[in-house]
């Protein structure tokens, strides 16, 4: 099957889209402050933000056993643990008002160490007391930016329950794109608020499929298709628009193995990031030393 850059009947619509709902671009090489990893004999290290103190240790007996540890600690010298983990970063986006509660936030990213795996979050806001969510783990990373519209913060990430979903390589893999808000009672799927930009992304995939070529796409070399679909479906999806991601599934996806693969993203979705977005975390999630 033969795939294009760009169909001809759909350029002009995505280029004017693309100009007008375009997603942030993340600097990953940014997006660490400071950091600790278990697995080197580092000084503690140390940051102030709002009316606390940041502590980043590694603890413990050697290295193969040492955790790295994150204390927030309060004008009393009262340490709180708030995350424990192979590696931690202060992240990108502390400092920010990610709560527009007035205080600046810190934002911590754990890491295991895996090869694709994995990330743990903890987002706090500086209060007093401060406000602290329960942590949250993906195979994504998170990358936090200013709504345009809104003017308030957002997370954009990806859903990480998909990594190798229906067999597809990890470099293969399509992964949906999330969008979260932060408040004080916790993260929320912002999905729907951002239409425009998955729009923007459904244009792009559809533009690689020549509508003459749609018949053919339902029969031969779907294996090398097929993640272009996706991208469309999962685009519907995580806009809040379901309807049209079946109905995408329908047109698009060989009869024989619709069933199948509806069955296959409900079920992934089931158990991905948006089933286990926490909450303002209980005073017994944290321990205080």
């Amino acid at each position: 099957m033969r795939f294009v850059g760009a169909a001809v009947f759909c350029t002009v619509f995505v280029s004017l889209l693309h100009a007008q709902a375009e997603w942030p671009r993340p600097k990953w090489d940014e997006v660490e402050t400071a950091g600790c990893r278990s697995s080197e004999d580092t000084k503690p290290q140390t940051a102030e933000i709002g009316a606390y103190e940041v502590r980043l240790v590694a603890e413990g007996g050697n290295s193969d056993e040492r955790d790295c540890k994150a204390y927030l600690v309060d004008k009393s010298g009262k340490r709180l643990l708030l995350l424990a983990d192979f590696a931690i970063g202060i992240h990108q986006g502390s400092r920010e008002d990610l709560f527009a509660d007035g205080h600046p936030a810190l934002v911590l990213e754990g890491f295991t160490g895996g090869a694709h795996c994995c990330y743990d979050y903890r987002i706090v806001s500086l209060s007093e007391p401060p406000v602290i969510l329960g942590s949250i783990e993906n195979e994504s990373p998170f990358y936090f930016f200013r709504d345009k519209t809104s003017g308030q913060f957002r997370i954009m990430t990806s859903d990480g329950a998909f990594d190798y979903f229906d067999g597809l390589c990890h470099a293969c893999t399509v992964f949906p794109r999330v969008v979260l808000k932060i408040d004080h009672d916790g993260l929320h799927d912002a999905g729907p608020e951002f239409a425009e930009q998955y729009e923007s992304e459904i244009a792009f995939a559809r533009a690689k499929i020549p509508q003459r070529e749609e018949g053919q796409f339902l029969e031969s070399d779907f294996k090398d298709a097929r993640t272009v679909v996706l991208e469309v479906v999962f685009s519907y999806l995580y806009s809040g628009r379901e309807a049209q991601a079946w109905k995408t599934l329908d047109e698009l996806w060989p009869a024989k193995d619709r069933e199948r693969i509806k069955k296959l993203i409900i079920d992934t979705r089931a158990r991905g990031l948006l089933s286990k977005l926490p909450g303002t975390a209980p005073g017994s999630q944290a321990s205080t030393h």
